[in-house]
């Protein structure tokens, strides 16, 4: 029998996530679909069932998500956007016989707000770093002031919103004025306080409503983001810590607290299926970063342990057992781009397309790894 298994709009890389469902190890008849607010997203290049997207929020995107699921008698969700909303009414899902990939609702509305993440995980007894919310310019001006009491001369500060994606909003503020190399130099992060205090105090002006910015140290590399697949109670059945360091990325096979952090945090919180703990280094010792309540972008890379967790969380949810996890840690590897052809601009109102099953060696435009010795 074939499984049929749906992602909603999602990242890039998700290209690579839906072609290891396809050659999933026990070799199950699957039929991908994926829908997406961008045609040329290359997610839709990689199912066998491509349809756009409505550009809906709430309770309207569910509503159609549940019509979505009855009309294409889907299986599995996996939900990348909408997944608070989602997760809050899986008992409708389920009622269309959908098993939805998700944490509980009240656990994704407290880890996607980043201080509001700190404050239950510093109460836990988990290692974070001091931080401080702010809204406003003024609000924000003070919280610098008050953290740099607390820092080091050598040790800078950064900000960032209480939500998002990836680095969107992150900004590490800078003193120094713009010098000739800053001006030669790749684009970085850097802004000056007064740079952004000036924006917010504009947009206040223009009685724009101003997001709450956590206001945080900037850790030390390497950033140790640990892959994660635990049962619907949050028990930890596979933990899989990759480490940025520049260019090289690395599955560790010697930082066991990175390991423990992430099990404290899928049990404390109980995380379901795919899940995503980041940790940075602070004075010595490794501190929470973020905790995402759904895979990584980069989960693709686990293929290189041997492990195929985005089929593993699938079989876990429809199965009750997620097969063999015996993952081989140590690799180290690089991303490069690679390509995806797009088909011609559909015509309105006629699905976006209806792939046969692509070759796995096709690529995207995202990341691809390669391995290199250690």
């Amino acid at each position: 029998m074939t499984l049929n298994i749906w992602l909603n709009r999602t990242y890039a890389t998700n290209y690579w996530f839906l072609q290891m469902l396809r050659s999933n190890p026990d070799h199950r008849s699957v039929r991908l679909f994926a829908t997406h607010t961008d045609e040329t997203s290359p997610v839709l290049q990689a199912a066998d069932v491509a349809l756009p997207e409505p550009r809906l929020t709430g309770d309207a995107y569910v509503d159609w998500a549940l019509d979505f699921c009855r009309t294409h008698a889907i299986d599995v969700l996996l939900p990348g956007t909408g997944i608070a909303e989602i997760a809050a009414r899986t008992a409708d899902f389920a009622a269309l016989g959908v098993t939805v990939l998700a944490s509980p609702a009240a656990s994704i509305a407290l880890l996607d707000d980043k201080c509001a993440t700190y404050a239950s995980a510093s109460r836990l007894g988990l290692p974070v770093p001091p931080w401080r919310q702010a809204q406003g310019a003024d609000e924000l001006e003070a919280a610098v002031a008050s953290l740099r009491e607390e820092l080091e001369p050598d040790e800078t500060i950064c900000i960032k919103p209480l939500s998002g994606v990836g680095a969107e909003g992150f900004r590490v503020l800078s003193d120094n004025p713009l010098s000739l190399d800053d001006l030669l130099a790749p684009p970085a992060h850097r802004v000056r306080l007064d740079e952004v205090t000036a924006a917010l105090r504009t947009a206040e002006g223009a009685d724009r409503t101003v997001p709450a910015l956590m206001v945080m140290p900037y850790m030390a590399s390497p950033e140790i983001s640990v892959d994660c697949l635990s049962d619907p109670y949050g028990e930890l059945l596979a933990a899989l810590p990759r480490a940025k360091d520049g260019r090289r990325r690395t599955f560790l096979d010697d930082t066991p607290r990175a390991i423990d952090i992430a099990r404290q945090i899928t049990g404390a919180y109980q995380l379901a299926y795919l899940s995503n703990t980041q940790l940075r280094w602070w004075r010595g010792e490794l501190a929470l970063l973020e905790v995402n309540t759904r895979p990584s972008g980069g989960l693709f890379a686990a293929s290189l342990t041997g492990v195929n967790l985005p089929w593993a969380a699938v079989r876990l949810a429809v199965d009750g057992d997620a097969g063999p996890l015996e993952p081989t840690l140590g690799a180290s590897f690089v991303t490069v781009e690679t390509l995806v052809p797009l088909p011609a601009a559909p015509t309105p109102s006629v699905p976006l397309n209806v792939n046969p099953a692509p070759p796995a060696t096709v690529g995207l435009t995202g990341d691809q790894p390669l391995v290199r010795g250690l």
